[in-house]
């Protein structure tokens, strides 16, 4: 993709700010004032953020405007911007999307039960490929930007491509500042995995909280039958 394409998809509100812990929050507070007091004093030359143990980092460069490099793995984006709070806001949305919406989803308290738990009539199972075997790998890298992305009042939903030609669904609950995972599974068939999130938003985005597998059980009957 071109380099620039990804951090087009990023803003202040995507990833969202709300998924900072306190600390966090603060040093995005804190260095932000200090780049713009920088900048206007005429002293700013450079400034980098490292998270090896994520292996992500970015670096902001006075020229002639304001150069954003973003590396994560292998991977690396460059745009520049005019002025140096859009590229310190671009920065810190590449960090949530790669650092903490990820550890965001690790720390969630359910653990929700493998697809093949469930009953899978014979019909359901022709007309849809996306049950995949128990002991397939989870894929690990992702394809960017997502293709697919739906927000609600208190769900969001992001479907990745992999790089092993599957889709994965992510599907996350917001209520009261606290985030909480409902659907982190795989599928062989995008149109299947985008059914899903919409019926999810469709139902439970204003509805009464269900536990996750009971939530799952009742979006997949409905968007198989």
């Amino acid at each position: 993709m071109a380099r620039e394409e990804f951090l087009d998809e990023l803003s202040d509100d995507f990833p969202s700010q709300r998924i900072y812990s306190y600390d966090e929050n603060f040093r995005y507070e804190a260095d932000r004032r200090l780049l713009m007091d920088a900048v206007l004093e005429g002293t700013f030359e450079e400034y980098e953020y490292n998270v090896e143990e994520s292996d992500f980092s970015y670096k902001i460069t006075a020229d002639a405007d304001f150069r954003l490099e973003v590396r994560y793995k292998e991977e690396k984006w460059k745009k520049s911007f005019p002025y140096i709070a859009q590229a310190f806001d671009i920065a810190e949305a590449a960090y949530r999307f790669f650092v903490v919406v990820p550890r965001v989803l690790a720390e969630g308290e359910v653990l929700l039960s493998n697809e093949q738990s469930y009953s899978i009539d014979p019909e359901s199972h022709e007309m849809h490929d996306h049950c995949l075997d128990a002991d397939r790998p989870m894929p690990v890298d992702f394809i960017y930007p997502p293709y697919l992305r739906v927000k609600g009042d208190s769900l969001s939903a992001t479907v990745f491509r992999c790089t092993d030609g599957t889709y994965i669904l992510y599907i996350i609950r917001s209520q009261l500042g606290k985030y909480s995972e409902l659907l982190n599974k795989n599928f062989t068939d995008a149109g299947f995995a985008e059914a899903v999130a919409n019926k999810y938003l469709e139902v439970f985005d204003r509805g009464a909280i269900v536990t996750p597998g009971d939530a799952y059980e009742y979006v997949y009957a409905r968007v198989t039958h």
